[in-house]
């Protein structure tokens, strides 16, 4: 009986000490990859005995007007991920206060949240001062320091936000120096971004069609380079690549189609202009012998950890968010960025062996990129695992 108490009362201190942490961003069913993204560090931090994990996430990021694209939610999956509080609306101030009071109620050691878009900067950064005065600290795991479509507007909301955080995380140097710069009294630390392990095995079901399969995947816009992507298909001199491209367009989805008309029939490019579901989006990964990323800017991308999970090369603009984990990796090639003569001339030159070797590296990245290594150096438990700038 002695013993028995003894080990409840040892039960209940370790409940009592386990760290409070609150996770607040996009959760599935939104459909991004920062939704994905933010859901895989909340659950590496579940994942741990010594943690105690709560969720508040978003009902709607966007107004309309800011999201030209079909719906935010993913209908397939339909209902919300387990356990989220969907408390949230971006557009709605009463909910940003109801959100900050439920999480300084609660009193968590340390709030985790994304900053990624001046679109939902207000809401996140009004939380984050919130919290913060409750004595809660603030870290921010930050994808982009600026909006890609970069205005003077979009940049100080921004920038409201990131000024809110005591500590940012990053997932390249380039950004944490930013950061260091802009932000001196704010340590940044770098993990490279880790690879997502609860997508689906593909089945293999999608027929090649020619000796080198190339792929283009996410979401379409300006900065991502797909136009080069498309000048460099004109210039390739080998008569053996297919080109996939998948993904929703929010504009210049006619030019789109327009420049592949212009290609003509010796050129094969496959257009899926619409939001692909996981398991299709395991099909074409699967397919694939390259991923190509051929952006103009970049601060990461969650495209790089999808490929590096099905084990495929990366053929990706010189950009810092690109060119550190490549040359880490060796899983791939880098092109000029926005020179699509250079482009082509990566793709014709890459042969079966290329490709195999490349392969093997970003299979070797996948197995290091791990979420608990990434959620350690958050809780700075883990010095190794990366490092102040």
């Amino acid at each position: 009986m002695l013993r028995e108490r003894e080990r409840n009362r040892a039960l209940t201190q370790s409940v009592l000490d386990r760290q409070k942490i609150a996770v607040v961003g996009p959760f599935p069913p939104i459909r991004s990859g920062i939704a994905k993204h933010t859901e895989a560090v909340a659950r590496a931090f579940e994942a741990r005995e010594d943690i105690e994990v709560r969720r508040w996430g978003f009902s709607k990021q966007y107004p309309a007007v800011l999201y030209p694209g079909g719906s935010e939610r993913d209908i397939v999956k339909g209902a919300q991920t387990s356990g989220v509080a969907e408390s949230l609306s971006g557009p709605n101030p009463l909910t940003w206060r109801r959100t900050a009071r439920e999480i300084q109620l609660w009193n968590p050691s340390t709030l985790i949240m994304p900053a990624w878009t001046f679109a939902v900067a207000p809401a996140l950064g009004w939380i984050a001062r919130q919290v913060s005065a409750s004595s809660s600290k603030v870290c921010m795991i930050v994808h982009n320091a600026y909006d890609h479509e970069s205005h003077r507007l979009k940049d100080r909301l921004t920038s409201w936000q990131l000024s809110a955080a005591d500590r940012f995380v990053t997932h390249n140097i380039a950004l944490a120096k930013e950061l260091e710069t802009r932000f001196p009294e704010k340590p940044a630390k770098v993990f490279p971004h880790p690879t997502f392990d609860d997508v689906p095995v593909a089945t293999g079901q999608l027929a090649r069609r020619s000796k080198l399969e190339l792929l283009f995947f996410g979401l379409v816009r300006p900065y991502k380079g797909l136009d080069i992507l498309l000048d460099a298909m004109s210039l390739v001199t080998r008569d053996d690549v297919s080109l996939t491209i998948a993904g929703e367009f929010w504009q210049h989805q006619e030019e789109t189609q327009a420049r592949i008309d212009r290609l003509g029939p010796d050129h094969s490019v496959e257009l899926l202009a619409r939001y692909v579901g996981d398991d299709e989006m395991a099909e074409l990964f699967d397919r694939a012998d390259a991923v190509v990323l051929p952006y103009r800017s970049v601060s990461g991308s969650g495209v790089v950890s999808l490929a590096f999970h099905y084990q495929k090369p990366i053929i990706a603009s010189d950009l810092p968010g690109f060119a550190e984990i490549l040359r880490a990796s060796g899983a791939g090639w880098l092109f000029k960025t926005g020179d699509a003569a250079d482009l082509a001339a990566t793709i014709d030159r890459l042969g079966r062996d290329d490709l195999a070797g490349a392969s093997e590296a970003a299979g070797r990245s996948a197995r290091e990129l791990t979420w608990s290594k990434f959620v350690s150096m958050i809780l700075c438990d883990d010095e190794n695992a990366g490092a102040k700038i």
